[in-house]
């Protein structure tokens, strides 16, 4: 058996640039919901909730929002 296909380095750099700039553009696309999520906190802390239940909450709606970014539901 042959082992896994030793890439050259035009190959390796091609895929560096390709990771780059996939983890560039997910990370463009999960800001503004990373964002809503400070703001769900932010607003139920303003409301009178405790840091810790704010953040609770905001954890869960940040999950929801994910998955459904993601589309797994």
């Amino acid at each position: 058996m042959n082992g896994p296909k030793k890439l050259t380095p035009a190959e390796l750099d091609a895929m560096r640039h390709q990771l780059s700039n996939a983890l560039l553009m997910m990370s463009e696309q999960m800001t503004p919901i990373f964002d809503a999520a400070d703001g769900v906190k932010a607003d139920m802390e303003k409301r009178g909730w405790s840091p810790t239940a704010a953040e609770q909450v905001a954890l869960t709606w940040l999950m929801g929002a994910m998955s459904s970014a993601m589309g797994l539901s």
